[in-house]
């Protein structure tokens, strides 16, 4: 345990130390130390967040709120029984559906003792899912836990028709290289339904088909569905969009969430704009362009992001007692859909962007 405290702090005090052009190493450790004396907001949050360069502000730091105190702030905003509305994914989509709220289309709950499709018939076994896809047409699925986040058990597949019965190719064995010489679509990384099933685990899923987005979000890069996350507050009877960013995935990937290596891209509320992205870790490495591919990232500006906003806000007001949430924005080609609601986004969102969350709250 001592051992690796030491290495810890002998990286972290070389990571001060790398800071070229910022603030000096002693100032840094100051601060650090103070921020986490008043707010419990530790070295890795500080670096993260930026705080080591010379234009951050005292009060622009301390305005960050602690774990605790913005999990406070949410559950005054939210009142923890409702939270389960949008924590599970079937009651949130269903919610969104019923009040018209533009999301992936629902095919129905995976699960081995009371999965249904949209019909009420069972969608329990591989037989039944041979079922569902021989009268859907989707060419494109995803698999979703009721109850994940971070892209955990994210699933997806290809529908593969040229059979007796449909196959399935998961879009991870797809890279952005590869994709357009598959020319064998029965081959090894092909799976049956049952094949499928098993792979998929004994967690219940939910289905949906596969969001296709609009070609200019695809570009920042294809082979992942790259979301906005923006975060919306209700306050004395208005509902407006506090920040947003936007998420990208890295060559490969099949999810842009930056615990797998995405990228995180601050977005301008006002115009649509991108900064540059950064790694959104303590190393807090930057990205005026995708460091991949070399798509360019800074001064980007997104398509319909006034309507994606205008939609985060509308679906904020259809979930009862909800008052704040990071909703997660994808564009399809014809205009955005919710992915899903958070009730509670991580804070580290608000400092990614530079807005700290006092400020967002009106404290």
């Amino acid at each position: 345990m001592i051992r690796g405290d030491v290495s810890g702090l002998v990286a972290l005090h070389r990571l001060v130390r790398s800071r070229v052009g910022g603030k000096t190493v002693l100032r840094q450790w100051i601060e650090m130390l103070g921020l986490f004396v008043l707010h419990g907001n530790g070295p890795n949050f500080y670096q993260m967040a930026g705080f080591w360069r010379r234009d951050q502000q005292w009060s622009t730091m301390a305005g960050h709120l602690s774990y605790r105190q913005f999990k406070a702030q949410i559950d005054a905003l939210n009142p923890p029984p409702y939270h389960k509305l949008s924590q599970n994914k079937l009651a949130e989509k269903a919610i969104m559906t019923l009040m018209g709220i533009p999301t992936p289309r629902f095919l129905g709950l995976l699960d081995r003792e009371c999965g249904r499709d949209t019909t009420g018939a069972p969608l329990c076994t591989a037989e039944d899912i041979v079922r569902l896809i021989s009268r859907d047409a989707a060419d494109r699925v995803c698999f979703k836990l009721v109850e994940g986040s971070g892209g955990k058990g994210f699933v997806a597949v290809d529908v593969l028709r040229d059979g007796p019965e449909p196959r399935f190719r998961p879009l991870q064995a797809l890279s952005s290289s590869s994709a357009s010489h598959v020319s064998d679509t029965r081959d090894a990384d092909t799976y049956s339904a049952s094949e499928l099933v098993a792979r998929l685990g004994d967690e219940a899923r939910v289905i949906e088909s596969y969001l296709e987005q609009h070609p200019a979000y695809a570009a920042l890069n294809p082979t992942s569905v790259n979301t906005m996350r923006i975060w919306v507050l209700r306050q004395a009877g208005k509902t407006s969009a506090k920040l947003g960013y936007l998420r990208v995935g890295r060559a490969g990937s099949l999810v842009d969430n930056h615990h797998a290596g995405g990228i995180v891209i601050p977005i301008d509320l006002g115009t649509g704009r991108l900064s540059e992205g950064s790694d959104g870790r303590a190393t807090g490495r930057t990205f005026p362009v995708h460091p991949d591919h070399g798509t360019t990232i800074k001064g980007a500006v997104l398509p319909m992001f006034a309507e994606a906003k205008e939609l985060a806000e509308r679906c904020l007001t259809v979930f009862p007692y909800m008052n704040f949430a990071g909703m997660d924005v994808a564009m399809t080609p014809n205009g955005p859909a919710i992915l899903e609601a958070n009730v509670q986004p991580s804070r580290n969102g608000a400092a990614q962007v530079g807005i700290p969350t006092k400020d967002i709250f009106g404290l």
